[in-house]
């Protein structure tokens, strides 16, 4: 709705998914995820932080289950880049 730090593209609930669409096939060997810091938070908390995700690939839009690569935890306590590697 605005351009306040954490007001970017919220999920409404505790839960949400995202879909990415690539021009070509790729084999991606890791994953990142990038979050504000709690320290540019305006409320002083990153609570909208992704917390217990999981990815999975897909050959194309229309699969209905796609191949778990990997289930990951992002630390609000961390750094606010954080990369994940491929499980599978």
């Amino acid at each position: 709705p605005d351009m306040y730090p954490g007001n970017c593209w919220a999920f409404k609930g505790s839960q949400g998914y995202l879909v990415v669409r690539l021009s070509m096939k790729i084999y991606p060997t890791a994953f990142t995820v990038e979050h504000i810091p709690k320290t540019l938070s305006p409320t002083g908390n990153i609570t909208s932080a992704p917390r217990n995700f999981s990815v999975y690939g897909l050959d194309d839009e229309y699969q209905e289950e796609g191949k778990l690569l990997g289930e990951y935890v992002y630390d609000q306590d961390g750094e606010p880049l954080q990369m994940f590697p491929v499980m599978v």
